[in-house]
């Protein structure tokens, strides 16, 4: 009778056990379903409601009760096979975990791992520390909940300049429409991610930001991206000269927004315009370097009007300031037709180099400013500067077109010089005195072409070798048709012998402006190259991805990987950024 009882009471009790539980499941139903908010039930968040009751699941029916596999990671903007060329802020990538990823983290240079922003897609800042052509090396690894951690990723980087403005890890290309047939106004179109989408862009609607300059501006006629305000995006600089309405002349920064990149329509849109005075040119050339050497860039910019002058504003972490930092006032002539900036004797801190391509009866000369240090480049006048170069000959135009870059890779940039009036392009070599040498004649090495070669220099390591390789442009070959002459590194200097020439289309063209960038992530640069004068006038730029070892092996602008085309009468493709 007791027994009877007591499984009774049992029973009675597991009964108001099971309808106290109804109960209160009943009312979480409708607190959730009639609440102000609606709990989000996605079992894909880590320790959530449903991620909890999907594991008792998982340990219920399959037995899997303990996570010992590790999560998985990967990078998208470097290669394990060969030295990176970094031209962005970040290093991005992606990682995964059939359980719940609890980080990502990176070293640096063999320093303790830091986290990363963001986890299946995550991206890290690279140091304002890390100086343009510096070499370092990465690791990479993943951890989760489970105490599981990936194989670490390794990697060795050398650091570029920052072309990356919306942070994606990969660097963009700005591409200038003169509109010289119409109005001269200038447009600037913004490309994110080229080679990267499903679809490459076919027109110049195509670009994820166009900007648009005034009548006569001339905007856009010289274009830099890089950071220069040390947030880790590239920002865009455009110089306006105004050479046909009135020539004073502005430089135009557009910072960038982050992840969305650059914001605007026009000019009007620039978040700092610089002026230099009436008549003065200022941005017919750009240039950017670290002269001060705080790791962040900063902006020189030049005009050849009346005496010429270049101007130099530190970038800093409140952005480019608003007064020059460095102003040098010319001899006369065309003192500041052109401009570059490097680290020839390699102190950590950029040189200035300025040209007047019609010094002594059209033959050239450029200047060279040393930078003094945290002070930046102090000199007022040419008197200041620590050695000039000129053209050997008259009418060589030596200095219309120069490029920078360590081609050798013994830690001081060298300096390419055009003067394609002779056919000429020379290398002078870095040293820890500087450049060297008093004539162009000087030069460590000479590349002859024919007439106009020298006119268009880009730099770039487009056959993965670690060192950079050298573009030329020849203009005005064969009827303006153009062509590009690609010289790769050789036995410690540029080849003299060309590994490939690409033909334009057609005459008229003026095909072969270059930039040379790693548009893709690969570790081989790619090669863009404009022809300002296809269909006539309407211009078009052509896209060379690298094959590899072997480089650009297209013999000619139609076996460009892709191209771009301008509106009608605009001379799209006219430059681009560097």
């Amino acid at each position: 009778m007791d027994s009877v009882r007591f499984e009774t009471s049992l029973s009675t009790v597991k009964r108001r056990k099971k309808q106290t539980f109804s109960v209160r499941f009943v009312l979480m139903l409708l607190l959730s379903t009639f609440g102000c908010v609606k709990p989000i039930y996605n079992g894909e968040i880590p320790f959530s409601k449903a991620w909890w009751e999907l594991k008792l699941l998982s340990c219920t029916f399959t037995g899997a009760c303990v996570d010992d596999s590790p999560p998985s990671v990967s990078v998208i903007n470097l290669t394990a096979t060969r030295t990176s060329y970094l031209e962005s802020g970040f290093i991005v990538g992606t990682a995964s975990d059939d359980d719940s990823l609890s980080q990502v983290e990176v070293s640096l240079d063999s320093g303790p791992f830091f986290p990363t922003l963001g986890l299946t897609q995550w991206r890290f800042a690279v140091p304002l520390s890390w100086r343009e052509g510096s070499l370092h090396t990465v690791r990479i690894r993943a951890l989760d909940f489970g105490g599981n951690v990936s194989p670490i990723l390794d990697f060795s980087v050398r650091k570029g300049n920052n072309k990356d403005a919306n942070g994606d890890g990969f660097p963009d290309a700005a591409v200038l429409a003169t509109l010289f047939g119409i109005d001269r106004s200038g447009s600037v179109y913004l490309y994110y991610g080229l080679d990267r989408n499903s679809v490459n862009p076919t027109n110049f609607s195509d670009a994820n930001v166009t900007l648009s300059g005034a009548a006569n501006n001339s905007f856009g006629y010289a274009l830099r991206l890089a950071d220069v305000n040390g947030d880790g995006y590239a920002d865009l600089i455009a110089g306006a000269s105004l050479e046909y309405g009135g020539g004073n002349g502005n430089l135009y920064i557009f910072y960038s927004r982050g992840q969305i990149g650059i914001v605007g329509t026009s000019y009007l849109d620039a978040d700092l315009v610089l002026n230099a005075g009436a008549n003065t040119l200022l941005g017919y050339g750009v240039a950017v370097g670290d002269v001060n050497g705080d790791g962040i860039m900063d902006v020189a910019g030049v005009g050849y009007s009346g005496t010429g002058i270049a101007r130099i504003y530190h970038g800093s972490t409140t952005g480019v300031s608003t007064t020059p930092d460095t102003s040098i006032n010319g001899p006369g002539s065309n003192f500041g037709s052109a401009v570059e900036l490097g680290d020839f004797n390699g102190d950590g801190f950029a040189d200035l180099v300025v040209n007047d391509n019609i010094f002594a009866g059209n033959a050239g000369r450029i200047w060279i400013f040393q930078s003094t240090g945290v002070a930046g480049i102090t000199a007022t006048s040419v008197a200041g500067a620590a050695m000039t170069l000129t053209g050997a000959g008259g009418g060589n135009q030596f200095g219309i077109s120069m490029g920078s870059g360590d081609i050798n890779r013994d830690g001081f940039a060298d300096l390419v010089v055009g003067a394609p009036a002779l056919g000429a392009a020379y290398i002078f070599f870095g040293s820890a005195v500087g450049l060297t040498g008093t004539l162009s004649t000087h030069a460590n090495q000479t590349l002859p072409g024919a007439a106009s070669f020298g006119g268009g220099i880009a730099l770039g390591d487009m056959n993965g070798d670690g060192f950079l390789d050298l573009a030329v442009q020849c203009a005005t070959f064969a009827g303006n048709q153009g062509r590009l002459e690609l010289y790769p590194y050789s036995g410690g200097t540029i080849s003299t012998t060309a590994s490939n020439i690409i033909l334009g289309e057609a005459a008229g063209d003026v095909f072969g402006s270059p930039t040379i960038s790693d548009f893709n992530g690969d570790g081989f640069a790619d090669l863009l190259a404009g022809a300002p004068g296809y269909n006539t006038a309407d211009g078009r730029f052509y896209f060379f991805r690298s094959t590899g070892l072997a480089g650009i092996v297209a013999p000619a602008a139609t076996g460009a990987d892709f191209f771009v085309n301008g509106a009608a009468n605009t001379e799209f493709g006219a430059n681009f950024n560097r």
